[in-house]
């Protein structure tokens, strides 16, 4: 690895809990930075307590959120750097696996027809599954797993979707609960920002994550080309399938609990791989650092830019679309 990447890979990484932690002081109520070391200090058993507002505003307000930030920047730049190595193709994200919409018709079906009490990221995680499962079952069933069935069964299938989830809207029952559902898919990482929602995250991002680092080495073979990948004795198909899984997973999982959140897994990887190089064993690993730091950053913004919090959704579209195109004319070197 030249220098300059090197140097690259360390500030992304030396980048990440150095963001969140200067988080933690922003918010819209005032506390001092030594009033806020405090609360994290006698989080660890450093000190004494700095006061029940402190503590309640630092550890169970801002802190759940920013690790909530935190894991949906990983889980979203992780999986959007794998497919989009996988499929040879800078231009996908977890969007292309329907996983977006299969979320968002869940979460608009629960939202406008059962009843309050009703856990909405159960069914928009369930949704999620299946309309990744449905895109897996055509793409298998008349492709055999290429990478030209994967992706037009996901057309097909968020197609699908998206017009399910219109439908739903139309047919909501109120303007109430329209207006829960358009709120909803506008994004917001307030929604997982306590620790129970961000132990649910973690417990199947991490595992997922983790394997897809052990399992990064192979995303260079995918990205060969099918004859290259089973000449060095790979099966594509059956690795696409699993790599598939875990970023289904990934995405579905935080999807679920803080809404449509565009952009990111689209991003990030081009970011990496500018400064990184293109060898899936360092982007896959420096995605999971800069994702990170790009979900903090934004819903930093997010909560802090206006008097009234924006939707992080629309916040990542506007700040990856011009990006989007610079990276674009810069990062043409790189997939050829």
């Amino acid at each position: 690895m030249s220098p300059r990447r090197g140097l690259a890979g360390f500030l992304t990484v030396a980048s990440t809990p150095l963001v969140i932690l200067l988080s933690l002081f922003l918010g819209r109520y005032p506390l001092p930075p030594g009033r806020v070391l405090d609360c994290l200090a006698y989080a660890l058993h450093l000190s004494h307590s700095p006061g029940e507002a402190a503590l309640a505003i630092v550890l169970l307000y801002r802190a759940p959120r920013v690790v909530a930030a935190a894991v949906t920047g990983v889980a979203l730049s992780v999986s959007g750097a794998a497919l989009q190595s996988m499929l040879r193709n800078p231009l996908v994200d977890t969007y292309i696996l329907s996983i977006a919409a299969g979320a968002g018709f869940g979460a608009a079906l629960a939202l406008a027809f059962l009843p309050p009490g009703f856990p909405v990221e159960l069914l928009a995680f369930a949704m999620a599954l299946a309309a990744f499962f449905t895109v897996l079952a055509i793409a298998w069933g008349w492709g055999g797993g290429s990478i030209i069935a994967l992706v037009l069964s996901g057309v097909i299938v968020n197609a699908f979707f998206s017009a399910m989830l219109s439908l739903v809207k139309y047919f909501a029952p109120n303007p109430h609960k329209l207006a829960s559902i358009v709120y909803w898919l506008m994004g917001d990482i307030g929604q997982a920002a306590y620790w129970p929602i961000v132990a649910r995250m973690l417990a199947l991002t991490l595992p997922a994550t983790l394997i897809l680092l052990a399992l990064r080495w192979r995303l260079n073979l995918l990205s060969l080309g099918d004859e290259e990948a089973m000449a060095l004795g790979v099966n594509p198909a059956r690795e696409r399938l699993i790599v598939a899984v875990l970023c289904a997973l990934l995405a579905a999982a935080v999807t679920s609990y803080t809404g449509i959140i565009g952009w990111v897994g689209l991003i990030v990887p081009h970011i990496v791989r500018l400064a990184t190089g293109s060898d899936n064993r360092r982007v896959i690993l420096y995605s999971v650092f800069a994702g990170a730091t790009y979900m903090v950053l934004a819903d930093d913004l997010a909560r802090t830019l206006l008097p009234e919090e924006l939707p992080i959704g629309v916040l990542t579209t506007l700040m990856g679309a011009p990006l989007f195109i610079y990276l674009l004319r810069r990062a043409g070197r790189v997939w050829r």
